[in-house]
């Protein structure tokens, strides 16, 4: 299993610390392969799933210490509550309705997400409607996406 999976199944954090120097990368870039050190924390509240993942790393050779790993773990709580309020109506979606609100605030029809997600056009109509009934709109055509409603909070 990934540590980044690992790390949310298991909600702590996990460390990649490698002490063998491989000059050689991998093929193509992929910085999970490529940096030596990488710190994944969950984030969210204790004893509860976590909403996200946070992950720290560094391109030289790096050595996490517990005290690290505890800080990291420490952040991803304190995290919580800002990561849960800025994904807002967000986090009411399964993954397909965020799929599906993204593609809507692009302003894609039905037939458009349909194609996208590889669906029929029954099935994406019908996400595209469970996306407006949690976001509490009218129509899916007059659905707006979280990241504009943001903009307009007063803080």
């Amino acid at each position: 299993m990934p540590l980044s999976r690992r790390a949310l199944y298991e909600k702590r954090p996990m460390v990649i610390n490698t002490v063998i120097d491989n000059p050689i990368t991998s093929v193509g870039y992929d910085w999970e392969l490529d940096w030596p050190a990488i710190l994944y924390a969950p984030v969210g509240e204790m004893d509860q799933r976590p909403i996200g993942l946070l992950i720290l790393g560094c391109r030289r050779d790096h050595w996490y210490t517990e005290d690290d790993v505890a800080y990291a773990l420490t952040l991803g709580f304190s995290l919580a509550t800002l990561v849960a309020a800025l994904r807002g109506p967000m986090s009411r979606l399964t993954e397909s309705e965020a799929q599906v609100a993204h593609l809507l605030s692009h302003g894609l029809s039905t037939d458009e997400i349909a194609h996208a997600i590889h669906t029929s056009r029954g099935h994406a109509r019908a996400l595209s409607e469970n996306v407006a009934k949690k976001f509490e709109s009218v129509s899916a055509d007059r659905l707006m996406f979280p990241a504009i409603q943001l903009k307009r909070m007063t803080w």
